[in-house]
C-alpha cells in the first residue's frame, strides 16, 4: 500500500470538506481528523486492490467524490472505524450508512477493519437493496441504515460472484 499517496489523498479529501464549511464535528458529537481521514482513504484503498479494480482518488468540492470503485456495481467501502477510549481499530459495530446522503450510497457496501499501522481485512459486504429493508436504527445522532457487522456476507462469496460474472 502506497502510504504517501493515501496520505496526500486523505489530507485533500479533509481539506475540501473544512474549504467547502462541512463542520469538523460530526453529527454524532465525534471530532473528525486527518488521521481518521488516511485510515477510512486507506481501507478505500485496500479494498480496490483486493477486488482488482481501480480505486476512485477523486476529490469533489465536498470532499470524496462518492463511490470508491465499481465490480461494475458500484462500491462504496466502509471502515469500521477505532474505538475512542483505546485508539484500536474496531472489531464490532455496524455498518451505517446515512439516509440523508444519497451521493455516498452504493449497489455494495464492503466493511473493512484494521488501519494503516495494523494492516486491513476485508469483515463482509451487504446489499444497498437488504440495507435499507432493514429498519432504521437510531445510534443518537438521527435515524440512519444499519446492520451489525455480524450479519455481513462473508468477502469469500462476492468475490466468486465477481468471477462468474
Amino acid at each position: 500500500m502506497d502510504r504517501e499517496l493515501i496520505t496526500c489523498l486523505a489530507k485533500a479529501r479533509y481539506l475540501a470538506k473544512r474549504t467547502a464549511g462541512i463542520s469538523n464535528t460530526r453529527s454524532d458529537g465525534s471530532e473528525c481528523s486527518i488521521d481518521n481521514d488516511i485510515d477510512a482513504t486507506g481501507a478505500e484503498f485496500f479494498a480496490a486492490q483486493e477486488y482488482g479494480r481501480p480505486f476512485d482518488a477523486s476529490i469533489g468540492k465536498k470532499g470524496d467524490g462518492g463511490s470508491d470503485f465499481t465490480i461494475p456495481l458500484t462500491i462504496e467501502v466502509i471502515w469500521l472505524g477505532r474505538d475512542k477510549h483505546s485508539g484500536k481499530p474496531r472489531t464490532t459495530g455496524h455498518l451505517i450508512v446515512n439516509p440523508h446522503e444519497p451521493q455516498r450510497w452504493a449497489d455494495i457496501y464492503i466493511v473493512v477493519g484494521g488501519g494503516v499501522e495494523e494492516g486491513f481485512h476485508e469483515i463482509g459486504w451487504y446489499p444497498h437493496r437488504q440495507l435499507v429493508a432493514k429498519p432504521q436504527k437510531d445510534f443518537g445522532f438521527g435515524s440512519r441504515y444499519a446492520v451489525n457487522v455480524t450479519e455481513l456476507k462473508p468477502p469469500g462469496l462476492l468475490k466468486n460472484l465477481m468471477k462468474e460474472a
